[in-house]
Formats: C-alpha cells, structure tokens, sequence
C-alpha cells in the first residue's frame, strides 16, 4: 500500500511539473481516485516541499524555489547519475578535492572508492557521510546548516575553504538559461562556491543537459572561470553558449 501511495505521488508530481498548474478535480479523474485522497496525497507533497496547495488547484514548485534534495536526486537520475560517475573519473590518486552539495555530484560519490590516497572536503552532509563510511579522508566544513539543500553555510565555512588548496573542485550548476555562467538558486552558497573556485587548479562542472534549459537567480562564475564542463546529449546550440569552456566532456 505505501508503494502504491508513493508512485500515485510521483504521478501527481510529474503531472504537476509538466503542466505547471491543475485544479485538484482534474488531477483527480486523471489518476481515478477520489479528490479525498489526492487533498491527502497533496498535503503531503506539500510537506515534502515538492508542491504548493493553492484553492481548488495545485502546482509544482516554481523553477525558482529550491526543492529538497532527496527529491532533487530523482530527477533525471539515469543522466545526471552518468554525468556525475563521468566527472569522478576525473580524479586522480592522492588529490585534494572539493565536491558541493549538488545532486549530481553525490551520485557520482561510490566512484571514489576506486581512488587511493585522496582526500574529500565538502559542506554537503550526505557528500561527507557516504565518503566517510568509505574510509576515505574527509574534511567536513561545519556551519549553519540548510535544511532543504543539506549542507553547511556561512562565513566560517568560507574562511575554512581560504585555508586549503584543491587540486580539483567539482561543483553542480542549477542552470544557465538565459545567463553569462552558471547559475544556482541558493543565495548561501555564492561565495562559498567562489572562494572555492579561487582555491582551485582545476574546477569542473557536471551539470545534465536539462540545466541548459532552466534558470536560477543567482551567479557564481562566468563560463570561462570553468576548467571543463561534464554534460550529457548536448546539442550544437548548447555547445555555442559554454563555447568558453577549454573542455567539455559529453556522456553518451
């Protein structure tokens, strides 16, 4: 019964992300149930942060309102999860490496157990929690903690970063629809994500190429700040927008 519910909510998401907004009536008869269970089904959708209840309709949560990241994980995950393993491969034995609190990069995390000697510093919890039950060196940047991305924020997590250099930096874009780099929806982790790009030699972006399409409110860097671009299926007039990136790495 409880798998049932969570497909029949998944459902209501996916219908409510492609159409944007529904009356309740509707989505009912679409998914034949009862408007007594779909109210029941969206108060906890609602709780998840996955949608917003508004009279007589729902909607999915705007593109630019941040959504948790166990839900996050799921979109799109074959590609994103491709995308991720692709860019861990980009690590070498005995680096320093920085990897954020994006989706994408915490698919790619079990890759690590290939690698010999590194060592991880992160603010992300789940990042820190996976690296460290591998027995990996991890160094978790404590802070503030945001809740709906679950990571660690602030001045004391900027300064730690100002301390360490890393020999490669991987990092999650929330889009660049419509903008002159890449782009996130957290404002708390502008600098962070600066600073660690400064305390970079090589910084990598793996972003699927859904993100080509969305957009996000705020900047982090500009393309050329960014050493090389892991990215799946992206089309001719996707290349052009990053053409500032020295590379670009496409997963098939």
């Amino acid at each position: 019964m409880a798998k049932k519910k969570e497909v029949r909510q998944n459902q209501i998401y996916q219908l409510l992300v492609d159409n944007g907004r529904m009356r309740i009536k509707d989505l009912a008869d679409q998914l034949h149930v009862t408007t007594e269970t779909l109210r029941t089904d969206l108060v906890d959708l609602e709780k998840q942060r996955r949608v917003v209840r508004e009279h007589g309709y729902a909607r999915s949560l705007s593109e630019l309102e941040e959504s948790p990241l166990q839900w996050r994980e799921k979109e799109n995950e074959t590609d994103r999860k491709a995308v991720g393993i692709r860019a861990m491969h980009l690590i070498e034995d005995n680096q320093v490496i920085f990897l954020d609190s994006g989706s994408t990069v915490l698919l790619g995390v079990p890759v690590l157990a290939t690698k010999h000697g590194i060592t991880v510093v992160t603010n992300s919890i789940p990042v820190a929690y996976q690296t460290a039950l591998m027995d990996i060196n991890t160094i978790f940047l404590g802070g503030p903690v945001t809740n709906i991305g679950l990571r660690t924020h602030g001045h004391r997590v900027v300064e730690a970063v100002d301390e360490i250099t890393f020999d490669v930096a991987l990092l999650g874009s929330d889009g660049i629809a419509n903008a002159h780099g890449f782009t996130i929806l957290s404002y708390n982790e502008i600098n962070i994500k600066k600073h660690v790009i400064a305390q970079s030699k090589k910084s990598i972006v793996a972003m699927d190429s859904s993100k080509f399409k969305k957009k996000a409110s705020f900047a982090f860097c500009n393309f050329r700040d960014i050493d090389t671009l892991v990215t799946n299926h992206a089309s001719e007039s996707d290349k052009e927008i990053v053409k500032e990136i020295p590379e670009i790495i496409e997963v098939s």
